[in-house]
């Protein structure tokens, strides 16, 4: 992909061929209109003058050889008056001329002409305008002529009039154009420079005086650092507290160490090294819950989306979960038909991490012969167990992680409800706990609204 210029750079290169197009279009228009105008203007005055002359009671020829204007002045002002660039001439019926000026000597004789006729030159420059009226009873015909190279000139002076304070001012308009548009990118390049001297560590919101369209992206910006420093405060309390819990089994399993080698008989051996063990898994399990929160996290949705089979998912756990836990009882429930249950898609294997934290717990903290159920049906997965329960105070903080209500023995690590929570969320799901009214604990998984 290409990647993108200056903004600058491609403003002023948008105004520097915009402008020159449209002061170009601009002059053609003009240009068009000009011509239009004169050649109105002069053909009303040929017109005019043929009626004139037709006006005028010429009886007698007179001679070719009728002086200038300029001549009859005897060098008075003249103005700008040219007779070369206009003639005229009468003849009457049988052709013979009445009367000439100008170039009107060289016309010729065309009695069946009417109207305006346009008559090539050389060039453009010379080729002539003419304007041929007849009398009502045919006894004269005047001839008009005006050379083109006249309306030309005409036409070229009052464009000029009107494009020459344009080509002065449109050096000046674009160099106004850039001084303008750098002054008013100015705030965009103290926003980078104030962005660019910032600590990594400073999340506080960009102050910055940027125009109205800015706006958005600063508060989006400043979003963005809010959330990022969320984010760096959540990983750092969550790795002061993963070291704190780490510190606990590493210590006891270093004393069971201890107590291992001063042991001197074989059934104290074997006590302190069952006891190494249950240490040993216990850190494992910490491990793996800190590897799964920190892989859950970043996460902005199922790495994967299909059906997700919750029949073969539900017996699969709890076949794993009766071997190690054989003692408990463990039932199935379906309130509904297998396909019918809480229609999703998603993660089979999160999904299966979530259903699996959620039996563990019924089994950790319910008692050594009780009953772990779980219900399927269309709306919801609930677990049930037959444990103490939580503590009403407490049944929204063992949601957050590390946290274990006091006077709780069994082992754990207070992470569990918050990878379920993590990977509900992940699914469109929410986690509802609940003390039953006939004891123990339910755990239900149900859509978000």
């Amino acid at each position: 992909m290409r990647r993108p210029g200056s903004l600058q750079a491609r403003l002023l290169l948008v105004l520097l061929l915009t402008v020159p197009l449209v002061w170009l279009v601009a002059s053609l228009a003009a240009v068009w209109l000009a011509k239009r105008e004169v050649d109105e203007l002069f053909d009303t005055q040929m017109a005019l003058y043929g009626r004139q002359l037709l006006a005028i009671d010429v009886h007698e020829a007179l001679p070719d050889d009728t002086p200038k204007l300029k001549h009859l002045l005897n060098g008075a002002d003249a103005g700008r008056t040219d007779s070369g660039d206009l003639g005229l001439a009468v003849w009457d019926q049988q052709g013979k001329r009445l009367l000439c000026d100008g170039r009107g000597r060289r016309f010729d004789y065309q009695p069946l002409r009417r109207g305006f006729y346009d008559e090539a030159g050389k060039d453009s420059r010379h080729g002539w305008r003419m304007f041929y009226l007849t009398a009502p009873d045919g006894s004269r015909l005047v001839a008009v002529g005006q050379k083109q190279g006249l309306r030309q000139e005409m036409v070229w002076s009052v464009v000029k009039a009107q494009l020459l304070p344009w080509m002065i001012g449109l050096p000046l308009m674009m160099l106004a154009i850039l001084l303008a548009l750098r002054r008013e990118l100015a705030p965009l390049r103290r926003l980078a420079g104030a962005i660019a001297e910032r600590q990594p560590d400073d999340n506080s919101p960009v102050r910055a005086e940027v125009p109205q369209e800015v706006q958005p992206l600063l508060r989006s910006l400043n979003a963005l650092f809010g959330r990022i420093g969320q984010m760096l405060e959540h990983e750092r309390r969550f790795t002061a507290d993963a070291a704190h819990e780490l510190r606990t089994p590493l210590a006891a399993l270093r004393v069971q160490a201890e107590v291992l080698e001063l042991m001197p008989d074989d059934g104290g051996r074997s006590h302190a090294l069952a006891q190494l063990r249950l240490g040993i898994d216990r850190a494992g399990r910490l491990v793996e819950q800190l590897l799964a929160l920190s892989r859950l996290d970043p996460l902005p949705g199922p790495q994967s989306s299909a059906p997700l089979d919750w029949q073969r998912l539900a017996e699969r756990l709890l076949a794993e979960l009766s071997t190690t836990a054989e003692q408990v009882e463990w039932k199935l429930d379906w309130r509904c038909a297998p396909q019918a249950v809480l229609p999703l898609r998603g993660d089979e294997a999160l999904a299966g991490l979530m259903l699996r934290n959620l039996l563990e717990n019924a089994c950790r903290y319910g008692p050594a012969d009780g009953v772990v159920e779980l219900r399927l049906e269309e709306d919801a997965i609930s677990v049930l167990d037959q444990g103490p329960g939580i503590p009403p105070q407490w049944l929204e903080r063992v949601r957050e992680r590390f946290f274990r209500p006091p006077g709780q023995h069994q082992a754990g690590s207070g992470l569990g409800l918050s990878i379920v929570e993590r990977v509900a969320a992940l699914h469109g799901l929410r986690l509802m706990l609940r003390n039953r009214p006939e004891g123990g604990l339910e755990a239900r998984l149900e859509r978000a609204e």
